[in-house]
C-alpha cells in the first residue's frame, strides 16, 4: 500500500483528504505542521507528500526546503502543494524547489486524485 504524508495545520482539512485518500487504497500519515512531518520523515519513507502551505511553525515552501535538504536536492518524493493564497513568487520558488504540483484550495477532489495518482505513476 503506498503511503502518503498529509501535512496541514487545519484538522477537518486533514481529515477530508485522508478519507479521499483512503477510498482509493492509500495509507495516509498526518501531521499538523511541517515540523512533525520533518520529524516523521526523519526515520519514514513517504511515496507522496501532500502539504498546506499556510502553517504555523514552518510555511509548506519552508517545509519543502527543508525535505530538498534531507534528500539532497532535488526532491525524489513527489510533492503536491497546497494553498488558497499562493502568490506568483511563490508559486515560481516551489517549482524551483521540485514541487510536482501546486493546486488551489478548496481543490476539486477529482482534479485531486488526478493529480495524486500522477505523481505516485511517475
Amino acid at each position: 500500500m503506498k503511503k502518503v504524508l498529509l501535512v496541514d495545520d487545519d484538522l477537518n482539512a486533514r481529515e477530508a483528504l485522508r478519507l479521499v485518500l483512503e477510498s482509493q487504497q492509500l495509507e495516509c500519515i498526518e501531521a499538523g505542521n511541517g515540523s512533525e512531518a520533518i520529524a516523521w520523515l526523519s526515520t519514514h519513507q513517504a511515496d507522496l507528500i501532500i502539504s498546506d502551505n499556510q502553517m504555523p511553525v514552518m510555511t509548506g515552501l519552508d517545509f519543502i526546503d527543508q525535505i530538498k535538504l534531507q534528500e539532497k536536492d532535488p526532491i525524489k518524493t513527489p510533492v503536491i502543494l497546497l494553498s488558497g493564497h499562493l502568490k506568483e513568487h511563490d508559486k515560481q520558488r516551489a517549482r524551483q524547489a521540485g514541487v510536482f504540483a501546486i493546486l488551489d484550495k478548496p481543490c476539486n477532489f477529482s482534479q485531486f486524485l488526478s493529480m495524486v495518482q500522477l505523481a505516485l505513476d511517475q
